[in-house]
């Protein structure tokens, strides 16, 4: 166990962030690096008091900072989503994979409130009524990134934060959630008059904006598919108003995301570097391969996609091969040799894409919404654009494919974990669209193609298979929980830190939750 305090100075802005890490994996200490601090160069632009705190929250909505993304994502929901699985027997074989809950469950709170929340409320501060246009781009990606964390864990701080005192009351998710929605209206709101009425403007968001070069109307565009995102994730919980602000998103002069070329990608810009942190964790960890999900799914349709998500197997017999969660693995060696991510240190960081906007729009047509198409278009344009993401061709043969279904799975080192081809779990949903389906099917074929295009964005898989069931994910195998996860995981526990530091509110916000504070209990939106 080592522990490593590592401030990070913005010059001019004058903003330190202590990061101290409290868990162990490997080589954290290598990569306890600021990949996002300001050059000499993007000091020179006017308005860097205030937005030069906008490219640390950008590269913190998945950290930046390969340990850091390791106990915010990867050991969670990357594995909860059935996108990767571990081939490391962290903690001797007990941890989050098998639902034995470790102190890395910290992590994906802390990063939020000392990154995202600390910055947000800088540039609040500082830029509201100075520089609205700033403060409405930095409100956009506090919504990206705070949604992940009540999502991961149901109330959070967030009205009250940064109000003073020694302690922060939680939100009932459901208060965040409508927060959210005002929070996006008045950020579309003013970045629309000033992309109408001083669109010169942009120039000083152009330095610090490592996605849209500056642009309003992309941000915007993407504000909106924000909103119809979390329009959907309360389809459930609030019908009505999820009906209302999903039409409010499409129907919107700018509209949603549509190109490819619109996708929400964090990259390197204006002489920052961006690295993706899964680069490092797949190739030289050696910490995450494939999931058997994953494969069974890729497998099963002759998806070429496969080839764009994943490497060949470097064990004896090549081909794809993924790792089931929740297994007993004793040593590193036997699953290494599975198929490790495609994904490069330059790779763009996906925070959202077209194609989920299609899938979103489809689902909305087929509950009644006015999506602006109708829900077979929708469908396969989702697929198409997913497809034209990763150069991959034409999608006509795959979507009217009417036969093949998910693949079972065989696991080459411990048949134990095999899954039969007449396992209850194992989906049968085939790809082509058939208007004669009932709602259920239609809803599983939906979402089990927008699952595929969705990697590599496990909290976001995660987020929606909890919503709705679908697709249908192999369940772990082994269950260290102790009863407290009977099925598949919903939530993280608060984070331990919490009890130590905001006792009385975590106590409070843990009577919130229907079934109390432990990784079984149901988050607000979520299914009945």
């Amino acid at each position: 166990m080592k522990t490593t305090i590592k401030s990070i100075l913005y010059k001019g802005a004058l903003l330190a962030i202590a990061i101290v890490p409290a868990s162990c994996t490997k080589n954290f200490e290598k990569f306890n690096t600021n990949p996002v601090e300001l050059t000499d160069s993007l000091l020179k632009y006017d308005y860097k008091y205030v937005g030069a705190f906008i490219p640390g929250m950008l590269t913190s909505i998945y950290s930046t900072i390969v340990w850091q993304y390791q106990l915010q994502q990867n050991l969670n929901a990357d594995l909860y989503s059935g996108f990767m699985g571990i081939p490391t027997p962290f903690n001797a074989g007990k941890n989050n994979s098998n639902y034995f809950m470790l102190d890395w469950n910290n992590w994906p709170f802390k990063i939020a409130y000392d990154n995202v929340m600390s910055s947000w409320r800088l540039v609040k501060d500082r830029g509201e009524k100075s520089r609205p246009d700033l403060f409405a781009v930095a409100s956009i990606i506090k919504v990206a990134a705070m949604h992940r964390v009540t999502d991961i864990y149901g109330p959070i701080p967030y009205s009250k934060f940064g109000s003073g005192g020694f302690s922060t009351p939680y939100d009932k998710q459901e208060d965040i959630y409508n927060s959210f929605f005002a929070e996006l209206d008045q950020s579309i709101a003013t970045l629309t008059n000033f992309d109408k009425t001083n669109p010169a403007g942009k120039a000083q968001l152009k330095p610090f904006d490592l996605v849209y070069d500056g642009e309003y109307g992309d941000w915007i565009r993407f504000a909106n598919s924000l909103k119809l995102r979390l329009a959907m994730r309360i389809a459930y919980a609030n019908g009505t108003l999820a009906k209302k602000k999903a039409e409010e998103a499409v129907g919107n002069e700018y509209g949603v995301m549509t190109d490819n070329k619109k996708n929400m990608l964090v990259k390197a810009a204006n002489g920052i570097t961006v690295s993706n942190s899964l680069y490092v964790i797949s190739q030289e960890y050696n910490d995450i391969r494939m999931g058997a999900s994953m494969e069974s799914f890729l497998k099963g349709y002759n998806d070429p996609r496969i080839k764009a998500y994943f490497r060949v197997a470097a064990r004896t017999g090549g081909g794809y091969q993924g790792i089931r969660n929740g297994i007993d693995i004793r040593n590193n060696s036997d699953y290494k040799g599975f198929s490790a991510l495609n994904i490069e240190r330059s790779t763009p960081i996906r925070v959202m894409a077209a194609s989920e906007t299609y899938f979103l729009r489809a689902e909305g047509a087929i509950r009644g919404w006015d999506m602006k198409g109708d829900a077979k278009s929708l469908y396969e344009t989702g697929i198409r654009t997913s497809f034209a993401q990763y150069d991959l061709g034409d999608a006509s043969a795959y979507v009217t494919n009417a036969s093949s279904v998910p693949a079972a799975y065989t696991d080459p080192v411990n048949a134990t974990n095999n899954v039969a081809s007449n396992a209850p779990y194992l989906s049968t949903i085939t790809i082509s669209w058939n208007e004669g389906d009932n709602f259920e099917t239609k809803l599983e074929r939906i979402l089990t193609q927008k699952w595929i295009s969705l990697y590599p964005d496990g909290e976001e898989a995660w987020a929606e298979f909890r919503r709705t069931g679908y697709p249908k994910l192999f369940p772990v195998v082994v269950n260290y929980s102790g009863g407290s996860i009977p099925g598949f995981i919903n939530r993280l526990p608060f984070p331990p830190d919490e009890y130590k530091n905001n006792k009385d509110e975590v106590t409070k916000a843990a009577a919130l939750l229907n079934g109390g504070d432990v990784g079984g209990t149901k988050l607000w939106w979520q299914r009945p």
